[in-house]
Parts: structure tokens; C-alpha cells; sequence
């Protein structure tokens, strides 16, 4: 019973000199219950070919269309057993230099190339603010910023036998103005993801 003690305390400091947590706060029941944090990701989305902008149109026309990235992640050497996750969440910071609304959503794809959806409904991101010359003055973000979305325990299953989450933004009703045609190079959507968790490490567990 001595060794098996000396042993889970041996892994326990082993886990405390990684997340940096005072050892102070570990209770005589050896409990450890930290709150871990790991970036999945980042991405730029941008209109594939700015030479795809229907230049030949006449201005003051409104156009819209989608795009999509993938970050691919390794989660499983990050996070521990499923066992020992109490909770996880996802945090987002996305962000638009488009002069026009954006509509975001987000799915993991497992091993088995099955998609399993994170948001019931596409997170809205206003539109930046422009000058007069088409330049982005304030890009705007998620709306609480940063965004987080708390994962179910199936959603949770699902991200720890995933490699690869897919954000796509669709840009809605883009004002084509001669301003912003000159400007459009410059526009993009971008985010980066990140994860949380509340590990119960507890000695009930072992």
C-alpha cells in the first residue's frame, strides 16, 4: 500500500512540474484536479483569387460566398485518458477584415472521416469597419470575445478520436464598392482555436 502511495505521488509531482500549479494546493488526499489548456490551431481564410472578384461587373453589386479551413491536431497527447475529464470546452478568437458580415460554424472529423457538429446555429462576426479608401480601420471579433462552446460528454468522445476540426465562414452580402475592389487583397478571416479541460487526477481514480 506504501509503494502504491509513493507512486501516485511520484506522478503527481511529475504532472504539477508540466502545468506549472503550486504543489502547495494538492490535498492530503492527493487529489489533483487542474485546469489544463492547449492551443489547437490557427488559420487565415482568405478569397481564394482576389482575380475572382467579378471586377468586370459594375460597382455597388453584392456578392457572397464561402470558405473553409481545417487545423489538424493531436489531442490525445495532450489531454489524458477520458476517464479523468470532468468537462471541456473549445475557445475561439476569430476575427473579420471583411466589410461585411460573416456567419461561422465548426465541425470536428473523426479517424473514421465522420463529422460530428460543434455549433447548433453559425456563430454571427460583424463587419469590419473601412475608410473612405476601402482600408480596415477595426476588425471585428466574436461577440463574447473570446467565444467559447462548451462541449457535450458525446462531443467530448468525439474530439478525443478526431484529428482535424473544420471552421467555414461564409461572407454574406458583400457591397462590391470601387473603394473595397482596390482593397481586396487585403481582407481575410482568421482564428485561432484553443482547448480546456477540468482533469480529475483524484487517488479514486487510480
Amino acid at each position: 500500500m506504501l509503494q502504491r502511495l509513493i507512486c501516485i505521488m511520484f506522478i503527481t509531482v511529475s504532472l504539477l512540474s508540466c502545468t506549472g500549479i503550486d504543489t502547495d494546493k494538492i490535498s492530503e488526499e492527493i487529489e489533483f484536479r487542474p485546469n489544463l489548456s492547449a492551443p489547437l490551431g490557427k488559420l487565415t481564410v482568405q478569397y481564394d483569387e482576389v482575380t475572382d472578384v467579378p471586377l468586370s461587373s459594375p460597382v455597388d453589386v453584392t456578392i457572397g460566398w464561402e470558405e473553409a479551413d481545417t487545423v489538424f491536431f493531436n489531442i490525445q497527447s495532450s489531454f489524458a485518458e477520458r476517464k479523468y475529464i470532468v468537462s471541456m470546452l473549445l475557445q475561439f478568437d476569430i476575427a473579420n477584415r471583411y466589410p461585411a458580415d460573416i456567419e461561422v460554424d465548426m465541425y470536428f472529423i473523426d479517424f473514421d472521416d465522420r463529422d460530428w457538429p460543434l455549433t447548433n446555429t453559425p456563430i454571427l462576426v460583424n463587419a469590419a469597419d473601412i475608410d473612405e479608401n476601402g482600408k480596415v480601420t477595426k476588425e471585428k471579433s466574436t461577440d463574447p470575445y473570446p467565444y467559447q462552446l462548451p462541449l457535450t460528454d458525446e462531443q467530448i468522445d468525439a474530439m478525443l478520436y478526431s484529428n482535424r476540426i473544420v471552421i467555414r465562414g461564409v461572407v454574406k452580402d458583400l457591397l462590391l464598392t470601387q473603394p473595397i475592389i482596390d482593397s481586396f487583397d487585403e481582407y481575410s478571416i482568421s482564428a485561432a482555436v484553443g482547448i480546456q479541460a477540468q482533469i480529475d487526477y483524484s487517488i479514486n481514480n487510480f
